[in-house]
């Protein structure tokens, strides 16, 4: 199949390194730079060699794995990114570079701009040539120009460059305004917010932030502390580097974390930190090696079986559509054929954006798209299985009661054999459908699967804006959390893509490819919806009907009992139909209780309720995508089309949560 990955099937491993940090200019760092390398040096050094060198399946110098061989792993690729900003940030960019990793580069501006805030030693004035595309022409600001541009051309950088028209204005008002008039203090503030944005796209890519902070000054938006403080919230770990004395890292979980450093300033060693974000990454790892039991090819059709369409049929002729007795074989999405999965028209639409990087675009192709489409078929096989298994029990102990006594109407009690033989064999069969699902885990495999489809649908729509669900936003669950680390691992896989994110882009990218999805998703929902409805009412009805039939059954024979008792009728009459109206009185509550079990077990109601909220949700959605398609340029920006995006994401998942609670009880069982 065509996922991208480990030869195993298992998501390849990557440890992204975020950093912040203060600009040169700031007393503590210029004083101890040298020192502040060589810890960053170290500390890059020690996780790779302690990443490298890890074992499965047992210990190695104190290091554990998961290949039950015992054979080292190959070593995890690394990622550093970075804002490149002048300072720690490029210091750290180029320790990576030189260590081979992969360096990916959220630019608070297009990268022109961002060379020209972050040159030292440029004037306003300077400030404004270097943006328009100026080169310093004094001799030290060149020189750091030019290695802050080397850097920039080795980096894959996202370019946040929809407002850059109103900061080039504000660079001009620079010339010509005091430093602390209100007028500069709104031009800094724009500066700032851009900063936060990149920064926020860092914060989101990193499984760890490592911050050089004094722990004295103040943080405006986006700057050192305001990102340590969200990266904390967003429960992404950081390892904090006092830039006054560097010897002294702390690592820290919490935000409450923080303010016991300050209060507490104790190192935990460059040992202590190593083993932590190492056994974090490892254990992480090791449980994302679960999906290989879930999602595997050898588990993946091409086709829905029509041996388990019990409750799809149910569907079928109780929520109307025509299709009671029709084929309802399903085509599953292809892995390997991704551009002809439902997502294949979000692909097309992904590339033909202005500015689009097609090579990410491809990349996501590769490695999201078709673990979507194995993970969607896996999960709609099981779906089939286990709500078909359990369906098919319910009509089956129905059929095995009215089986069993289906010979009272037909023959004598001395042919009651046959009859009680095809009640033994349903009950088998019945017994068997219950095994085969337990055994097969039928119902934690679908939960799982289904997850892993359901996260990964979306993400292309987000990753082509370079936002990403952080650490701390994605569930938690009680029973396994490998579907969670398996599709925040295939998000990471594409990295960000190098490119110009302009306003056209923003604008297009929400009428092209996310407005549509909105309203494809809100559609899906609303029929759903009314369908289940509609089945959930039907199948009320019928059970009535039959309940109904019951009573006439037993009534009918005790009123020609009384007629016959009253010498209206021959007694012969009554006497006769006993058993063949016996049998109706069992029957008929018998397939209505089944009827009734089914409901009961689909939960239609309370799952159309559920997807008409989340109906209600996505338009609402699809509104708001409508005020940022149409809104002017100053009034909107990145992070309003992020922020659609992460909510649009918050919807998915809690619809997710909400359809899994309901049928997280309901395990594969016998119905009785």
């Amino acid at each position: 199949m065509g996922t991208e990955g480990a030869s195993d099937g298992t998501a390849p491993r990557i440890l992204h390194l975020g950093v912040t940090g203060h600009r040169e200019g700031n007393a503590a760092y210029d004083a101890h730079a040298a020192e502040i390398e060589s810890a960053i040096s170290r500390l890059f050094a020690a996780l790779e060699q302690r990443l490298a060198g890890q074992k499965s399946g047992g210990q190695s110098g104190g290091q554990s794995g998961s290949q039950s061989d015992g054979e080292p792993r190959e070593a995890p690729t690394f990622r550093l990114l970075t804002n490149l900003a002048h300072g720690f940030d490029l210091m750290a960019a180029e320790n990576a570079l030189k260590r081979g990793w992969d360096l990916l580069a959220p630019l608070p501006f297009g990268k022109q701009i961002n060379l020209a805030l972050n040159t030292p030693g440029l004037s306003n004035d300077e400030i404004v040539a270097v943006a328009n595309g100026g080169i310093p022409q004094d001799q030290n600001a060149h020189r750091e120009y030019e290695r802050l541009h080397a850097v920039s051309e080795r980096a894959r950088c996202l370019e946040l460059a929809d407002q850059d028209s109103f900061v080039r204005e504000g660079l001009q008002i620079l010339t010509r305004v005091a430093p602390g008039s209100r007028a500069a203090q709104d031009v800094w503030l724009l500066v700032a917010e851009r900063t936060r944005a990149a920064s926020m796209v860092t914060i989101e890519q990193s499984d760890v932030l490592v911050a050089v902070w004094d722990g004295l000054s103040p943080s405006a938006s986006g700057g050192t502390r305001d990102t340590m403080t969200k990266a904390l919230a967003a429960e992404v770990p950081v390892v904090w580097i006092d830039a006054r004395n560097p010897a002294m890292m702390r690592m820290l979980a919490d935000p409450a974390d923080l303010v016991a450093a300050l209060e507490n300033p104790r190192p935990d060693g460059l040992d202590l930190i190593v083993e932590a974000l190492s056994q974090a990454a490892e254990s992480a790892w090791e449980e994302m090696e679960q999906a290989r039991d879930h999602i595997d090819p050898l588990h993946w059709r091409e086709k829905s079986s029509s041996h388990l369409h019990a409750y799809r049929r149910i569907e079928a002729m109780f929520g109307g559509g025509g299709k009671a007795f029709g084929s309802i074989v399903q085509q599953y999405e292809n892995p390997d054929r991704p551009d002809e999965t439902s997502l294949g028209p979000v692909l097309r639409e992904m590339e033909a954006l202005p500015g689009a990087d097609r090579d990410f675009v491809d990349r996501v192709r590769q490695s999201v798209v078709p673990r979507f489409a194995m993970a969607d078929g896996i999960a709609t096989y099981l779906s089939d299985a286990y709500r078909g298994g359990m369906t098919a029990s319910f009509l089956l102990s129905a059929a095995a009661i009215i089986g069993g006594i289906a010979y009272l109407p037909l023959v004598g009690p001395e042919l009651k054999w046959p009859f009680a033989l095809l009640e033994f064999l349903i009950l088998c069969a019945i017994v068997g459908i219950t095994i085969a699902g337990t055994r097969g885990n039928w119902h934690r495999r679908w939960f799982g699967t289904r997850r892993v489809a359901e996260y990964l649908r979306h993400t292309p729509i987000m990753l082509t804006l370079g936002c990403a669900r952080p650490i701390g936003r994605w569930p938690k669950s009680r029973d396994a959390s490998w579907p969670e680390l398996d599709a925040r691992a295939r998000t990471m896989v594409p990295g960000l893509p190098a490119m110009t994110i302009t306003h056209e882009y923003l604008k297009e990218h929400a009428r092209r490819v996310l407005r549509p999805y909105l309203v494809g998703q809100r559609d899906y929902h609303r029929g759903k919806a009314e369908r289940l409805e509609k089945v959930h009412a039907n199948l009320d009805h019928v059970s009535e009907w039959l309940f109904v039939a019951a009573i006439i059954s037993v009534g009918g024979y005790l009123v020609l009992k009384l007629l016959a008792a009253l010498s209206l009728i021959d007694p012969s009459i009554p006497d006769g139909l006993s058993k063949l109206l016996t049998f109706f009185g069992v029957a008929f509550p018998t397939l209505g209780a089944a009827l009734a079990g089914i409901r009961y077990f689909g939960d239609f109601e309370r799952f159309a309720a559920i997807s008409d909220v989340t109906a209600t949700k996505l338009d609402r959605l699809r509104r708001r995508a409508d005020l940022l398609i149409e809104g002017d340029e100053r009034d909107v920006n990145y992070h309003d089309f992020v922020d659609l995006a992460h909510a649009m994401s918050d919807v998915v998942i809690e619809e997710i949560e909400s359809w899994q609670s309901i049928f997280g009880t309901k395990k594969m069982a016998v119905p009785v």
